[in-house]
C-alpha cells in the first residue's frame, strides 16, 4: 500500500468513527486507530477544513471549563466521501482477491500435474 492509499485508509477509519459515534475524543479515536493523538488531531482539523465534517463546541461556558466538549458531525460532502473511499477500496480488496484466486489456482493446478 503506498503513502496516498494509507491516508485515504485513515480518513476512512476516522470518518466511519466520526459517523458512529459523533462524542468520540481524539484520545479514543487515536487508541482506535493506532495513530498518535498528534496526527488525529491533524487528520481531524484536515478534514474539518475539507468540509468533511463539522467540529461543534458544546461547552456552555469555555472560559470556566477545564474540559472542552466537542462533537465531531459528518457532513454531506463527508459522508459522500465515506461513500468514495468505501468503494475505492472494495475495488481495491476485490482486485486483490482476484489476483490471489488465480495464484492459488496456478499452485492447484500444478500440484495436480504432478500427482
Amino acid at each position: 500500500m503506498n503513502e496516498h492509499d494509507s491516508v485515504k485508509e485513515e480518513t476512512l477509519h476516522i470518518i466511519r468513527e466520526v459517523d458512529e459515534n459523533p462524542a468520540v475524543n481524539q484520545r479514543l479515536l487515536s487508541e482506535r486507530l493506532n495513530i498518535s493523538l498528534g496526527k488525529t488531531n491533524y487528520l481531524l482539523k484536515a478534514l474539518a477544513q475539507k468540509g468533511l465534517i463539522k467540529i461543534v463546541n458544546f461547552t456552555k461556558f469555555p472560559q470556566k471549563s477545564k474540559r472542552k466538549v466537542v462533537k465531531y458531525l459528518l457532513t454531506k460532502k463527508g459522508l459522500d466521501e465515506k461513500i468514495g473511499l468505501t468503494h475505492h477500496f472494495l475495488q481495491k480488496k476485490e482486485k486483490e482477491y482476484k489476483r490471489l484466486k488465480e495464484e492459488y489456482e496456478k499452485y492447484v493446478l500444478v500440484r495436480e500435474e504432478e500427482r
